[in-house]
């Protein structure tokens, strides 16, 4: 099978995750790294046994780079993907896809007119326990699906960093909550909402209650359903507390946590005392609980059959829209109208997960 190269900027603790998994896909190859820290990037290399570390620019330039995998902080995705497009390299970013509509939609705007593949996370929604809950969903299984809450809680912030001012919390998080949100019930197209955000260099002071920071809103999706969202900062417990529910006219599905591969999904109809685990949602017990790359791995096997990457760039431009209506709407009081849309694609199967992870 025909190999795909695969270049990554950015070697931070993120690069990590996805290295271990991008190692076990039979037809991917990194082939380079880079970072703005040449000794990091050159680190990386030999822990993980690969060819070469170079600089970003000599990555992009480098014909046996195929896929640019960004996985540069936050600030940096925009002018990373922009240069790698323009470079004629297909890309996959880390999310978000930008911190504006405007950037994003010129993005995909510059990866359609050079017929690039552009893929975004997150990939957690190819896991089994996601795809397996959406099925079931989409099934019919529970009926007609009547609204959903979505639901993260992390532990509080105690000191000002570059993390926790303004906006940068919600656009790291509520990518994982939205996109499933957008996978399960497809494009939305008004959103309004409230936030608690932090100034520049202001430090987290716990409030009597709720959350220093905090985003809550609602959603209006084009197939008419309404959900919530609401993202938390002030647990006391030091890992994420998730939950995403999908309620429909004779049942209820609850979903695993969208951050995270592995754990299974489970149905329960209306009246019943107990909830049912979904067959096929748990992860093989074979596999790291954590697959990040997966979603890299897929866009490759589709830029070979001339497909779209099911964690395309449209849902994640679709979902910086989202996230900046819910911070729009909190400013100004008013409603938002979004402007973009999608078209997510059908749920991986698992016989395609299988080949893939190996």
């Amino acid at each position: 099978m025909e190999s795909t190269g695969i270049g990554i900027v950015g070697c931070g603790n993120v690069s990590r995750m996805y290295l271990p998994i991008l190692a076990r896909i039979p037809d991917v190859d990194v082939v380079a790294v880079a970072d703005v820290d040449a000794a990091r990037a050159q680190q990386t290399v030999e822990e993980f046994d690969l060819p070469r570390a170079m600089s970003a620019e000599e990555l992009i330039a480098d014909p046996a780079v195929d896929v640019v995998l960004n996985l540069t902080p936050i600030v940096a995705h925009t002018d990373v993907s922009k240069a790698a497009l323009t470079a004629g390299k297909h890309v996959y970013s880390e999310k978000p896809l930008a911190t504006s509509v405007v950037a994003a939609r010129e993005l995909v705007d510059e990866a359609r007119q050079r017929g690039l593949a552009f893929g975004c996370a997150p990939d957690t929604l190819l896991g089994s326990g996601f795809e397996a809950a959406r099925e079931v969903v989409a099934s019919g299984a529970i009926g007609r699906p009547l609204a959903a809450s979505a639901a993260m809680f992390r532990s509080a912030m105690t000191r000002a960093s570059f993390y926790s001012e303004g906006a940068t919390p919600i656009f790291d998080m509520a990518p994982y909550y939205l996109s499933a949100l957008v996978n399960v019930f497809g494009p939305a197209v008004r959103i309004s909402g409230l936030t608690r955000t932090l100034s520049a260099g202001e430090t987290p002071v716990e409030p009597p209650a709720g959350g220093s920071i905090a985003s809550s809103g609602v959603i209006e999706f084009a197939s008419g359903v309404l959900t919530n969202v609401t993202l938390v900062w002030g647990s006391d417990h030091r890992h994420e507390v998730p939950a995403f529910t999908v309620y429909g006219s004779t049942g209820v599905v609850d979903f695993p946590n969208p951050n995270n591969f592995g754990e299974p999904a489970y149905v329960r109809q209306h009246g019943e005392d107990s909830r049912t685990e979904i067959p096929g949602s748990r992860q093989s017990e074979s596999w790291p609980h954590n697959l990040r790359g997966l979603g890299v791995g897929e866009m490759a096997r589709a830029i070979r059959a001339g497909q779209t990457p099911r964690a395309s760039a449209e849902i994640a431009c679709h979902v910086v829209e989202m996230i900046e209506g819910l911070v729009t709407s909190a400013r100004t009081g008013s409603r938002v109208e979004l402007t973009t849309t999608c078209t997510p694609a059908p749920p991986l199967s698992a016989e395609a997960r299988e080949s893939l992870v190996g």
